[in-house]
């Protein structure tokens, strides 16, 4: 699946992670801002049981994420 992942009024500096559902999640951060950012980035993330997880390592935050496309291998 391709997201449009976007996170805004972050309260501390964060890094956000997207991975597929059931797996663990890697190291790897998609997101990274600091307090008061608004920061977009496009993700590409397969989908395992219909669905993506999100991870928020502090503070807290508002995501959107928005389907830019999906494709079948």
């Amino acid at each position: 699946m391709v997201l449009n992942v976007t996170a805004t009024d972050p309260t501390t500096s964060i890094h956000v992670s997207v991975f597929p559902d059931g797996t663990a999640r890697t190291s790897a951060s998609n997101l990274d801002f600091v307090a008061g950012q608004t920061v977009p980035n496009l993700v590409v993330v397969p989908v395992l049981n219909g669905k993506v997880g999100f991870y928020n390592n502090a503070g807290s935050v508002d995501l959107i994420a928005d389907i830019a496309g999906y494709y079948t291998t």
